[in-house]
């Protein structure tokens, strides 16, 4: 019996199918018949939920989704940068953001963290903003300087971003002998709560802090520390891929106190590779631009940069990650001139 009502039901179904047209889009006499768009499933790496950053990359993701490219993103937590890296060139993570600039030049040219791993084929795809990779101090440690922090408890950032790396090479290169902790984000913060830790590093806009402390400013008041010039001399030439900005007393606007010292600040945003096609690089950046106020409202350090011409403007020096060819491609839609420098060898013109 139940066999007889199935069947009868998928008559049913055939019927009806066959009377709206099979079921497709019938074509107008003399036209072809329009061909459904493909769905493009595409894993996108981003960083911890709980950190401020996550926020930026479920919006941009999302632009992407409602763009109506054929292109469905999925967000995949991470430990960001590092970790982001290794998986975009394993082939896990077919793009990824939360990635600055110094860590994929190390992957491009296998130094320092990625040393005999070279990838050539790593692409810039985008740009969020200009970070610098922030240490936080409870205001009640006693700490007003880096070498303050020698023999006290510290945490670097996520474990497998690239600012805990940096943080845990400047230890080494400065010989502070500071007790680092990597610890994910929310552990590090609910330990800067409770006193068992002195402070964190956290990636922030260079005005402000992340969006992740404002709210532990409130109730553990928090400050900011840095390096003197000749400690930022000292990392520069162990480290020569990195830049760092002096931040003035008074320059991050909720803490008006702390500097003036230095800071690492690096440029910010998203990779893929050559594989990644030059159309479906050219989509995601489209759509990252077209809802640029979007995103730019769930994540304000956003605001005021150039996610397609900043990376070129920048990102100096003879020697530079090449530009994704779909950036590419945007970009010079957009007149913004390429230098020759960023043009990956699969580029082609349109």
């Amino acid at each position: 019996m139940k066999k007889i009502v199935s069947l009868g039901i998928v008559a049913l179904l055939m019927g009806l199918s066959l009377y709206a047209g099979g079921g497709k889009e019938q074509a107008a006499p003399g036209k072809a018949a329009p061909s459904k768009q493909e769905v493009v499933y595409l894993n996108m790496g981003s960083t911890s939920s709980t950190s401020g950053v996550y926020a930026w990359c479920v919006a941009a993701a999302n632009a992407v989704n409602k763009s109506g490219q054929g292109l469905q993103v999925t967000v995949v937590e991470s430990g960001a940068g590092i970790d982001n890296l290794r998986k975009v060139k394993a082939g896990t993570f077919d793009f990824a953001l939360a990635v600055d600039v110094p860590s994929t030049y190390q992957l491009y040219k296998g130094i320092d963290t990625f040393k005999d791993q070279a990838y050539p084929e790593i692409r810039w795809l985008l740009v969020r903003n200009i970070i610098a990779d922030r240490l936080y101090v409870r205001k009640d440690s006693g700490v007003s300087k880096w070498s303050d922090l020698a023999g006290k408890r510290f945490c670097p950032g996520i474990p497998g971003s690239a600012a805990a790396t940096y943080v845990t090479r400047f230890n080494e290169i400065l010989k502070t002998g500071v007790n680092l902790v990597p610890m994910a984000l929310g552990d590090a913060i609910n330990a800067l709560k409770e006193n068992r830790i002195v402070g964190l590093q956290k990636s922030s806009g260079l005005f402000a802090i992340d969006a992740s402390l404002i709210e532990v400013n409130m109730t553990t008041p928090l400050t900011a520390i840095g390096f003197t010039r000749e400690e930022t001399q000292q990392i520069m030439k162990a480290m020569p891929y990195l830049s760092f900005v002096e931040t003035k007393k008074g320059g991050i606007k909720e803490l008006p106190d702390a500097g003036p010292f230095y800071e690492e600040a690096a440029i910010a945003g998203g990779v893929a590779t050559s594989k990644l096609s030059q159309e479906i690089g050219y989509k995601i950046v489209k759509a990252y631009y077209e809802n640029l106020q979007d995103i730019q409202a769930a994540y304000g350090p956003a605001k005021g940069w150039d996610p397609i011409a900043d990376y070129f403007k920048f990102a100096t020096g003879d020697d530079v990650v090449p530009a994704h060819a779909g950036l590419v491609q945007f970009a010079k839609e957009r007149g913004i001139q390429v230098p020759a420098k960023f043009i990956p060898p699969e580029y082609k013109e349109k």
